[in-house]
């Protein structure tokens, strides 16, 4: 019996043992489900150019969900000549192309959270593992190519409280912290070490400010070297991406960009980014510009607490706005009502410790409390607090009986390590009253 091969037939196979016998490690593509129309169009393309134009010779691309970690498609480039045309891959691996356009084409459902920013999410931590965990294993000494087209800003409504939208992003603590502790920790062995260089394209303009990029672009740069990886590029310009990605460009390190893990940053927590100058101008300034402010002549507004102190002490703000509602402190730093800003270990000088409720809270229903959680201060500490009500900056002072910290414990025997905020008092709300009554008669 006789058997026909056809040219490009015998290419695959002779291609496939010189594969074998000496592949290049596997280069990776993770997409969001979540991009728009647009942004998916043009992923589209740039994927069709990379298979049938860019990818070398005896070279494998894997295409990856990169939010519900699910494989999309899989390309080996055989090592023979006749692949090094265009119509050659177009026609051997339209089956390939054609389930990345089967995933672009789907609506996928965005999930719903407490916060907004579901917009081209992917899961990088997650991602990252589950590519150690189902590629095979290198020694390390080359990186293995990873390209990224979805948003910079983790989110997922199964975590809501590590989500970097609306202008949140992670301490340095976070670097240090175990998996257990945080979805950006580390555990020994598992594959967290596995080298990735990492081409990130993001769509549109996710930032809160240019603080904001900064913080992102830093913390991402310093966690994949964390995991013996790289950030090679980072940017909104696909063209720039895609360019990085296929000429191999390593990119510079965090440190050359002055980039390295903070000492004094141990605590993993979820900072937040100022929107701009001014926000902080209320917590900063030693000056108030009004120095004895009148009652507010409303009682539901936006507001802003902050409290800082001289000793070097670990003082940690709450505060509820209303009965039954979410307590905002360094553990829960938001909720739909608002947000919990950096947890000061020690003096923080003359900057603040603050929350601020973003929505409209009544202030006569706002409680918040100061505990000594660490440290030693004989006499027991002291400290200013500053409230932001209808555009005007209220002052006072705020004091603990304790000499010693408990670790934020609570309940009847701690009240010597907790102090309420006289927030109505502050606002002086008690004088309002009378004037109130006359305007009613």
């Amino acid at each position: 019996m006789r058997v026909i091969i056809s040219a490009v037939s015998l290419a695959l196979c002779l291609g496939s043992m010189a594969q074998a016998a000496d592949s290049n490690p596997p280069v990776a593509v993770g997409i969001s489900p979540f991009l728009d129309s647009a942004s998916k169009d043009t992923v589209y393309r740039g994927l069709v150019r990379l298979i049938v134009e860019d990818l070398p010779l005896n070279s494998t691309l894997e295409v990856y969900d990169a939010f519900n970690l699910k494989s999309i498609a899989r390309v080996s480039i055989p090592n023979a000549q006749v692949f090094k045309s265009p119509k050659t891959r177009a026609n051997q691996f339209a089956l390939a192309i054609g389930e990345i356009k089967q995933f672009l084409a789907r609506e996928n459902a965005k999930p719903t959270g407490p916060k907004p920013g579901f917009d081209g999410a992917i899961r990088l931590p997650q991602f990252c593992d589950f590519l150690a965990q189902n590629r095979p294993a290198h020694d390390g000494s080359e990186k293995l190519p990873l390209l990224l087209f979805g948003s910079p800003l983790y989110q997922d409504a199964r975590e809501p409280g590590f989500s970097m939208a609306e202008g949140f992003f992670p301490s340095d603590g976070h670097l240090r912290a175990s998996r257990e502790q945080s979805v950006f920790g580390f555990n020994p062995g598992g594959g967290s070490d596995q080298g990735l260089m990492v081409y990130w394209a993001y769509f549109g303009d996710p930032w809160e400010s240019d603080l904001h990029r900064e913080k992102v672009t830093r913390f991402w740069a310093l966690y994949l070297e964390r995991r013996n990886g790289r950030l090679a590029s980072f940017s909104a310009d696909l063209a720039m991406a895609m360019g990085a990605f296929t000429s191999g460009s390593p990119g510079p390190s965090a440190a050359s960009n002055g980039w390295v893990m903070d000492p004094l940053e141990t605590k993993p927590e979820m900072l937040r980014a100022s929107r701009s100058v001014e926000l902080v101008d209320w917590l900063n300034g030693d000056v108030l510009r009004e120095a004895n402010p009148p009652p507010p002549t409303q009682m539901l507004g936006t507001l802003k607490i902050g409290i800082r102190w001289k000793d070097n002490i670990d003082l940690d703000l709450y505060a509820t706005p209303r009965r039954g509602a979410e307590t905002l402190f360094f553990q829960h730093p938001r909720s739909s009502e608002g947000f919990y800003s950096k947890d000061h270990r020690s003096s923080p000088g003359r900057d603040y410790e603050f929350i601020e409720f973003e929505s409209p809270v009544d202030v006569r229903n706002v409680r918040a409390f100061v505990n000594f959680y660490a440290g030693s201060c004989p006499g027991g500490p002291r400290g200013e607090v500053r409230l932001e009500f209808l555009n005007r900056i209220y002052s006072g002072t705020f004091a603990l009986a304790s000499s010693e910290g408990n670790q934020g414990r609570s309940g009847p025997a701690q009240a010597d390590f907790w102090t309420q905020i006289p927030i109505q008092e502050i606002l002086r709300l008690n004088s309002a009253a009378p004037e109130a009554a006359r305007a009613a008669r």
